[in-house]
């Protein structure tokens, strides 16, 4: 019997609209035995119901004629997709963000929209509608196993979490109350039939957090708990999150991400088995019962674990979660014999998996794996803070702060923690130690790293060049990039010249770093996401935002004196 009872692959950017890669993940999934395929877009059942009893077939075809075409062909698509996907043996849920809406609901129910322009989330409307679309995409697709929600996000379009309506109802209405009216009027239709309503805890604080599990636990105790497996988002750094075991009588699923959207976006390879194994084993003992493993990102278009050697973390996970004591080394030969793939091709490209003929090969790459998790641990992290925007360096001078301690911060679950990135000298010289072993294990990779050596085709020889060409200039800007934004952090807040002068000392070397990681990247013909994740233009900008920086700085010292 497997560890864990439910298995899903998620596909949560474009690629769920692709018939080929569904497909290869309908194969996939079999073939590594997991249990069930998840299409996670946040107007999915906006975009196949209107639902008819607030657009009826007359007065969508009249009024509303592209949405009335568009809701059709997502229908029949769907329709097509979920049948592949149940013939196959395998669940199908789907994955949202509520409240959304189409927005031609505005037009039809102009009152929604208060004097300020702020659409209301508190109008009791709002529960009709969502329980009324539930229902009828339940109807629709019979064979839908459940429904996963990200409950009153930031990212919703209507949320109590990010109100700006000043009726008087949102002024004194509960948040906890708003929870569960949402989810009560999801969980209804679904229930009705027989479906699943799973409850993600997708927050930014801790008390977010176990607001979802008691709002969920006041509802039902069919619902199902989804459970990022740290809190607020996939960093590997972050301690465990301690939602999970603290559901009550709630299941619990964890969700994983494969691809890397805080670990290199599978441009560059990474391991991180090791670390879902860890947790996998921590959160079976507290009694999850599910996983959930994400292959892609929804802002990024022709990338996933399909095209990238991180496809190992997929493999891993799908065998980690029917047993979790496994020996991981069986996990990286599954991956040879899979094959191995190229990010700089792009994902709708099709590629035959390469299979390395070398014996050298699973050594190599397995060491390959591992040590690319660790020079990206101190490159995109500092002392554990998130120090990347998905997996991009840094384009201002703002967002390295505001992402490290406030964003992204850690201090909601490790209480104190941003104290470690405080622009102390001792601090700073901590982080640059940090990005120096970075810097030398990443030039290390060409002295052992032999392509030619493992028996490999020639798109996969390409691939493990570029690794070794782009991945020491890569660290390095994120390396000056500490140094410049600690500096500056220093300057502003403590009105140190010297900081400032050392901040400003730091900004000529990056047009050399600039020019150095275009020879690597651009008009080499490869695919959209190496250059989004190391867009040497980015470089530039921060460097001019910092110049801007230091300029104001000496203007304001300047004035003061």
């Amino acid at each position: 019997m497997a560890d864990y009872q439910d298995r899903l692959l998620e596909i949560h950017g474009t690629n769920m609209w692709n018939g080929y890669h569904t497909q290869r993940a309908i194969e996939f999934a079999k073939l590594f035995d997991l249990t069930g395929i998840i299409f996670h877009c946040n107007d999915i059942i906006d975009r196949a119901v209107k639902p008819d009893k607030y657009f009826p077939p007359n007065v969508s075809l009249l009024s509303y004629n592209n949405r009335d075409g568009d809701t059709k062909n997502y229908k029949y698509y769907l329709k097509n997709v979920i049948e592949k996907i149940t013939n196959a043996g395998l669940e199908f849920y789907i994955e949202v963000k509520e409240l959304y809406y189409p927005h031609e609901l505005l037009q039809e129910f102009p009152s929604l929209r208060r004097e300020n322009g702020a659409v209301c989330p508190t109008d009791p409307f709002w529960w009709k509608f969502l329980e009324e679309k539930l229902r009828e995409f339940a109807e629709r697709f019979p064979k839908l196993s459940g429904v996963i929600v990200s409950a009153g996000t930031r990212e919703s379009m209507v949320s109590l979490a990010a109100n700006t309506c000043n009726c008087d109802r949102c002024k004194s209405y509960d948040v906890d109350r708003w929870y569960r009216e949402l989810i009560s009027a999801m969980f209804r239709p679904l229930d009705a039939v027989g479906m699943k309503l799973i409850v993600r805890d997708f927050s930014y604080t801790a008390d977010h957090q176990f607001a979802m599990v008691e709002a969920a636990k006041a509802v039902s105790d069919k619902i199902i708990m989804a459970l990022k497996k740290v809190p607020h988002d996939y960093y590997p750094t972050f301690p465990d999150n301690p939602t999970v075991g603290n559901c009550g009588n709630l299941q619990q699923w964890i969700e994983y991400d494969t691809w890397g959207q805080y670990f290199g976006l599978g441009v560059l390879p990474c391991s991180v088995a090791e670390d879902m194994q860890g947790r996998m084993q921590r959160y079976l003992e507290k009694g999850a019962s599910g996983i959930m493993l994400r292959t892609d990102w929804e802002r990024l278009h022709q990338g996933s674990t399909f095209n990238s050697f991180n496809i190992f973390n997929l493999i891993a996970g799908a065998m980690l979660g029917k047993d979790t004591q496994m020996d991981l080394d069986d996990a990286y030969q599954a991956w040879l014999n899979y094959g191995l793939l190229s990010p700089l091709e792009y994902d709708s490209c099709p590629q035959v998996p390469c299979k390395p003929l070398s014996p050298c090969a699973l050594p190599v790459l397995k060491r390959l794996m591992r040590e690319s998790w660790k020079i990206l641990e101190k490159t995109l992290y500092v002392r554990g803070h998130v120090f990347n925007r998905n997996a991009q360096m840094f384009d201002r001078y703002f967002l390295t702060y505001f992402i490290m301690t406030v964003q992204h911060t850690r201090d909601h679950w490790d209480p104190h923690a941003s104290d470690l990135v405080k622009p102390t000298e001792e601090n700073i010289q901590v982080m640059i130690q940090e990005k120096d072993r970075a810097v030398e294990l990443a030039y290390g990779l060409r002295d052992w790293l032999k392509p030619e050596e493992l028996g490999v085709n020639a798109e996969i020889e390409r691939y493990l060049h570029f690794v070794i060409d782009c991945c020491g200039v890569y660290v390095e800007i994120f390396r000056q990039q500490i140094i410049t934004a600690a500096y500056l952090r220093r300057a502003e807040e403590e009105h140190d010249p010297q900081a400032l002068e050392a901040a400003a000392s730091t900004l000529p070397a990056y047009s050399d770093l600039a020019h150095r990681l275009a020879d690597t990247i651009c008009s080499k013909g490869y695919s959209n996401n190496v250059e989004y994740v190391m867009d040497p233009e980015r470089v530039l900008r921060f460097q001019k935002d910092c110049e801007q920086t230091v300029g104001h700085l000496r203007q304001v010292a300047g004035e003061e004196r």
